[in-house]
C-alpha cells in the first residue's frame, strides 16, 4: 500500500480548462448534501482517475463514508480550508499511479473542498450544532441560490506583465498567490478563488446575481488594494481589472466565461482599477 498525504494549499488549478473547472465548481456548490457531494466527487475521480473508491472521514464532525472500494494502493490528502480543518480524503486505487494522476486528483479537491466547507455547515445547521466559524452570509446561502443564481469575476492585477519582467515569473506568481489568499480570506464561505493562467484569478459568486457581482467585485478593489498594508512585501498599492458575468444568462460554463473574458477585455481597454460588466457597467 502507498500512503502519500499532500496538498498543496495556493496552488494553480493546471489540469482542467478553465470552463472544465468553472463547470465542476458550479455542480459541487450546487449540493449542500453531503452525502450528494461526495457522491458527485466518486463519480469524478471514478471516471477521471480510475479510482476504485472515496473514503471521506472527519472525526470532529462523527463522519466516516466509504464509497466505492478499496484498492491495494491509497493517496491520502488532509484538508485545510481558510485554516479550518475538513477532515481527512483518501483515492482507493487498484494500481501504483503516476504523478499526472496525482496532480489532477489535487486539483480536483481544490475545487471541491470550499464545498465540502458549505456541506459541512449545512450539516450542522441541520443538526442544531455549532458550525465553525461562519462568514456574515453563508446563512442565507441554501435560502438565496436558486433564486440569485451565480456570478463569475475575473480579476487581473494592473501592470502585472511589467511585474514579470522586472521581478521574474517567481515574485510574480508570490504576488498573485497573495493576492488568491487575500481573496479567500476576505469572502464568504461559500465562493471560491482559483487561477486559470498565468495572470488571471477566477472568483466564482454561488447565489449572487449579476448586479449584486459588481458590488462584491467593488469589495475584491478594497482587499487588493489593502494587501501592501498586510504584506510587507507588496511595496505598493495594488490595482486590478475585473470582467463580470452571470451564470443564468449563459447556455454554458464556456458561454459564461466568454462572457467574464470579454467584459475584462473593456475593463482593461478603460484604464486600471477598472470594472465592467457583460449585462451592466460599472465604474
Amino acid at each position: 500500500m502507498t500512503s502519500i498525504t499532500k496538498l498543496k494549499t495556493a496552488q494553480s488549478i493546471q489540469h482542467f480548462e478553465p470552463a472544465v473547472a468553472f463547470n465542476l465548481v458550479l455542480a459541487f456548490h450546487r449540493q449542500l448534501d453531503l452525502d450528494a457531494l461526495l457522491g458527485m466527487f466518486h463519480s469524478q475521480v471514478t471516471a477521471l482517475l480510475q479510482a476504485t473508491g472515496s473514503h471521506y472521514r472527519n472525526s470532529q464532525a462523527g463522519i466516516d463514508r466509504l464509497i466505492g472500494t478499496s484498492g491495494r494502493h491509497t493517496a491520502s490528502y488532509n484538508l485545510t480550508y481558510q485554516e479550518t480543518h475538513l477532515g481527512e480524503l483518501i483515492l482507493n486505487f487498484n494500481r501504483r499511479v503516476n504523478e499526472e494522476v496525482l496532480n489532477t486528483a489535487e486539483d480536483l479537491i481544490a475545487l471541491v473542498m470550499p464545498a465540502i466547507r458549505n456541506a459541512l455547515t449545512y450539516r450542522a445547521a441541520l443538526q442544531g450544532a455549532p458550525a465553525p466559524e461562519l462568514h456574515e452570509r453563508s446563512t442565507q446561502r441554501a435560502e438565496t441560490r436558486p433564486e440569485r443564481g451565480d456570478s463569475l469575476v475575473l480579476v487581473q492585477i494592473d501592470g502585472m506583465a511589467e511585474i514579470r519582467e522586472r521581478d521574474g515569473d517567481d515574485r510574480a506568481q508570490t504576488l498573485l498567490t497573495s493576492v488568491r489568499d487575500q481573496l479567500i480570506a476576505g469572502l464568504r464561505d461559500g465562493d471560491s478563488v482559483f487561477q486559470i493562467d498565468d495572470a488571471t484569478l477566477a472568483v466564482l459568486l454561488p447565489g449572487t446575481a449579476s448586479t449584486q457581482a459588481i458590488d462584491v467585485a467593488r469589495k475584491l478593489r478594497v482587499l487588493i488594494a489593502s494587501l501592501h498594508l498586510k504584506d510587507g512585501k507588496v511595496p505598493q498599492q495594488l490595482t486590478a481589472c475585473m470582467g463580470i458575468a452571470g451564470a443564468d444568462r449563459a447556455s454554458s460554463a464556456e458561454a459564461v466565461l466568454d462572457q467574464a473574458r470579454e467584459a475584462l477585455k473593456l475593463a482593461r481597454k478603460s484604464g486600471p482599477n477598472s470594472l465592467r460588466s457583460a449585462v451592466a457597467e460599472a465604474g
